[in-house]
């Protein structure tokens, strides 16, 4: 099996929607958002990119990677479906893969994390580690690997997640995407009210207090208020 030896790491996302003109306003009220053509602006800096596309609405993480064709062996090996862009993983979850790195800058409104959900946390695991040169370390003091962070050139770059019985009822499997907030428990409150959904009531976890929420579309995403300021 080809196996990447450079690490593919998440860089940014997009939103694909039906009708991106009718999300907007919920992404306005909730997270402040601003538009510049297909950007959506936080405090004036990229936040996402919205598309429109055919549904399910979803948002999508885009990594990042030096040489994208080395990484695209090195998934299909894997045992990923190549769609254009577009890596479907064999567990169910999807991402896109660009070149070069135009990370979004931290702050409120816009990505600060990226977790990869799955109920096969041993199989997602082998993907991303053959697939995009992705390790899984157990944080320090964890009592087991239900939680992983996801290490790519020495670092931390996203989580892993193995779902619980009521989570996996809720959440899809594949990447899902943290939006910094001052107050996720005002986000989760204010969401069912402008036409989304609340999935998971906000928790404390050891990434800090989060809520899973879903636009009015569908496209399910999570809000955080990060426990410590080093994950990115």
């Amino acid at each position: 099996m080809s196996t990447s030896t450079t690490p593919a790491v998440p860089d940014r996302v997009e939103l694909v929607t039906t009708d991106v003109d009718a999300v907007r306003p919920f992404y306005t009220d909730l997270l402040g958002w601003t538009y510049a053509d297909t950007a959506a602006l936080a405090d004036g800096l990229p936040a996402a990119e919205l598309r429109a596309g055919p549904a399910p609405a979803r948002w999508w993480t885009v990594f990042a990677a030096d040489d994208p064709a080395t990484v695209r062996a090195a998934a299909t090996s894997a045992g990923a479906r190549l769609h254009g862009d577009d890596v479907h993983d064999p567990l169910g979850g999807c991402f896109r893969l660009g070149s070069g790195a135009t990370a979004v800058a931290p702050g409120p409104g816009r990505p600060c994390w990226y977790e990869y959900m799955t109920v096969a946390p041993g199989d997602a695991d082998r993907f991303h580690a053959d697939g995009l040169g992705l390790r899984a370390t157990v944080p320090p003091g964890a009592p087991d690997d239900s939680y992983v962070l996801l290490t790519g050139d020495g670092r931390p770059v996203a989580g892993r997640l193995a779902l619980p019985a009521p989570l996996a009822t809720v959440l899809p499997t594949g990447w899902m995407v943290y939006f910094a907030v001052s107050d996720p428990d005002d986000v989760a409150e204010r969401a069912p009210r402008l036409g989304g959904r609340l999935l998971a009531p906000p928790r404390d976890v050891p990434t800090g207090r989060v809520a899973a929420l879903a636009d009015p579309a569908g496209a399910v995403f999570t809000v955080l208020r990060p426990a410590a300021p080093a994950l990115r």
